[in-house]
């Protein structure tokens, strides 16, 4: 880490977890309940599939959800593609593409996939097919040669599909599930437990019966070639997707579960030789009561890695288990600072686990963290499996407010929160490396709910806030970290323009400004003070203008408003603020930006880009303390081939400046004025005229008081902007 003395821009997406540090392990959660299935593709980016969202709430699920990963685990893109069918239950794999895009199998009505391109843009769906049957859940896995292959159980028997890299249906047929002496039907012990491509072109495919696992291997022209009964090992086993990979040596890892005489669950996984036989068996249980489900990979040095659902612990753990004999020889152990007292204080559970082209392999599953909420998560390991100490919400000693810096602000909240006590670290040191540590409660909060997280503030984890957590800001004064957490109570309020359209056009343009949205509002607020700066060639500078219109920060009467511009850097200042001592909630529009376009590029033929951002954005709380805001930039288009020219501004001419009396309008232009108004620095207009022509373009403005005002006159065309003085 590097000693920084002024503030770096840090990554930082409310209620979006990632993290990546030096090593190449990092992790990625965000709001959704599961990823179902993880790949990397030929790009070196990663995918994940499964149920996924944006806010903390079931409704917000959706089922055919994506996130696409770049090398560091930071988010590329994520959510269902633009114009996907919503009749899809779950989405069972990823099958990465050369092209850098992606298929996607899902169960749904019928078997069904679809293809996004690199960007994230649906390409086809199989809708224009439909399968014979219902498939209950259903797996997929691309041959070789780019062909796809579906299977799964249906009512009474399991069903494939074969299908063209365009998603085209070219062949169809089933097997008859084998019920034993008599039918028992049980979706755990006949569903498939896996599908994987083989290297020379085919594929196997897993189920079971009331007594037996059942291998399947068919060749590259979907010939059976042989079966495999694979006895049961413990009084009852079931198999979950994603659970069947292949091996270096032929053969293949197949993992799953299993209960003991006492009701425990176990992971389980085996050896199966390249015709199916039964190399070695063991189940997999760190004394956990839950161990449920079992997912594993062959490792460059030809050993395994086999991880459970749960581990027990707040945490999620995994089993090396030695390539010949399948004995353990050593285990991973991911600590995860899960809910706890709820369902879910095991933290994490894993339901894939792929490998990487760096010889690493990735996990995929859902985790809990302090607030209860799940988590979409996807784990990178670093190349030689193994994982840093903390992944997710760690603490840095020395960062008091988590904000990715120990600075001297950081002080600041161990003065606040002077005296404080919660749960004490198992790491106390003060170096500066990630520190895994337990949410403190509130004595406020309700049950598992937090409402303000103090374990960054107690720098060096003694579990009480005093004199002794500066030594950790000053040790590490000038740090900074990766950002791998967001606070759970929420995240910063986003400030950003709206555009009712596209582009902007030719003349008078509107933009709403918004603060806060549906995702992240804001409790409380008091004001707002912000600058608005242009880069373009396009824009009349003197027509900037903030209007604060009323809206959920105030009205007219509750609020003082300010809108100054400055013309010649093209930058306009607003604020506005509430008089009657109390806080205000909300999110949404609470101004509108003002803004002409005009063209006085000579030979101009393209459109122009308009960049629009904020920069001094200050929010506060009626004690002053300060909002946390994130303010967006916008990049636009003007309107294109318009040729017209700003010289409509230069034949009108206002005087005397300063008046007293009256002020004159010289207008030469040829074009009428349709409106004028005069507004006082803090953007409230106190004079308006709409209909000038009987004025003689002689404005009475005896009424007003000394001062600097703002007068704009509108042609129809544009907006002229003088600032004039009243003596």
């Amino acid at each position: 880490m590097k000693k920084l003395f002024t503030p770096l821009a840090m990554f930082l997406v409310a209620f979006t977890i990632t993290t990546s540090a030096v090593a190449q392990s990092w992790g990625f959660a965000q709001y959704g309940n599961w990823a179902y299935d993880v790949a990397q593709g030929p790009d070196g980016n990663y995918w994940a599939t499964g149920y996924g969202g944006e806010l903390p709430d079931w409704a917000d699920v959706t089922a055919g959800y994506i996130v696409k990963l770049d090398a560091n685990g930071e988010k590329i893109w994520a959510g269902p593609p633009a114009g996907l069918p919503l009749d899809y239950y779950s989405a069972n794999n990823i099958l990465p593409t050369e092209d850098g895009g992606a298929a996607v199998y899902v169960s749904s009505t019928s078997p069904e996939m679809y293809k996004v391109n690199a960007g994230g843009d649906l390409i086809w769906t199989t809708d224009t097919w439909d399968g014979d049957a219902y498939i209950y859940g259903g797996q997929a896995a691309q041959l070789t040669d780019g062909r796809t292959i579906i299977g799964g159980l249906t009512d009474f028997q399991h069903s494939f599909y074969e299908v063209d890299a365009t998603g085209a249906l070219l062949s169809t047929w089933i097997i008859a599930p084998d019920t034993g002496a008599a039918w028992t039907w049980s979706y755990w012990d006949y569903k498939e437990t896996g599908i994987t491509a083989t290297a020379d072109g085919g594929f196997a495919y897993t189920t079971g019966n009331g007594a037996n696992k059942i291998v399947y291997k068919y060749n590259s022209d979907l010939e059976l070639e042989w079966s495999s009964y694979i006895p049961w090992e413990m009084p009852w086993e079931y198999g979950y997707q994603n659970a069947l990979k292949t091996t270096s040596d032929g053969g293949y890892l197949l993992c799953g579960s299993g209960t003991d005489l006492t009701g425990d669950y176990y992971g389980t996984a085996r050896k199966l030789a390249a015709d199916g036989s039964v190399e070695w068996f063991n189940a997999l249980n760190h004394g956990s009561y839950w161990e449920e489900g079992g997912w594993g990979v062959e490792l460059p040095d030809g050993n395994y890695i086999v991880w459970t659902q749960d581990g027990g612990e707040s945490s999620t753990a995994g089993w090396i288990l030695d390539g010949a004999t399948g004995v353990e020889t050593g285990s991973i152990f991911i600590p995860v600072m899960g809910a706890i007292g709820g369902f879910a204080e095991t933290g994490m559970e894993i339901f894939d686990v792929e490998t990487t082209a760096d010889g690493g392999y990735l996990l995929a599953g859902r985790m809990w963290l302090e607030d209860f909420d799940q988590r979409f998560t996807v784990i990178k390991s670093n190349a030689d499996g193994t994982f840093d100490d903390c992944i997710f919400n760690c603490v840095w000693p020395g960062d008091a407010n988590n904000d990715g810096y120990a600075n001297g602000s950081d002080l600041f909240e161990i003065g606040i929160n002077f005296g404080a006590t919660g749960t004490p670290r198992a790491d106390m040191s003060i170096d500066w490396e990630g520190k895994l540590a337990q949410a403190w409660n509130e004595p406020d909060s309700m049950f598992w709910f937090i409402l303000n997280d103090l374990k960054w503030t107690d720098c060096d984890g003694s579990g009480t806030i005093n004199d002794d957590d500066t030594t950790a800001v000053i040790n590490n004064l000038g740090l900074d970290h990766p950002l791998n957490n967001v606070r759970l109570e929420g995240g910063e309020a986003p400030l950003y323009f709206a555009p009712d359209a596209d582009m902007l056009s030719i003349g008078l343009n509107e933009i709403p400004i918004m603060l806060g949205d549906e995702i992240t509002g804001v409790d409380d607020i008091y004001g707002i003070t912000f600058t608005i700066n242009i880069d373009a060639d396009v824009i009349d500078a003197a027509s900037l203008k903030i209007d604060f219109d009323d809206s959920w920060i105030g009205n007219v009467g509750e609020t003082l408003r300010l809108s100054k511009t400055f013309g010649d850097t093209k930058q306009v200042v607003g604020t506005i603020v509430r008089k009657d001592r109390v806080n205000t909630s909300g999110d949404g529009q609470i101004g509108t930006l003002s803004i002409v376009v005009v063209d006085n590029i000579s030979g101009k033929t393209d459109a122009e880009e308009v960049e629009m951002s904020f920069s001094g954005v200050t929010a506060i709380k009626i004690d002053r303390e300060v909002i946390p805001v994130a303010a967006a930039t916008l990049t636009i288009s003007a309107e294109e081939n318009t040729y017209v020219d700003n010289t409509i501004a230069e034949g009108i001419t206002v005087y005397p400046n300063p008046a007293n009396e009256v002020v004159y309008i010289d207008n030469t232009t040829g074009e009428q004025i349709v409106s004028i108004s005069i507004s006082d620095i803090t953007g409230k207009i106190i004079y308006e005229n709409n209909n000038p022509a009987g004025l003689n373009n002689v404005i009475d403005i005896s009424s007003l008081l000394p001062g600097n005002y703002f007068m704009e006159i509108n042609n129809g065309k544009s907006i002229i902007s003088q600032s004039i003085s009243i003596q």
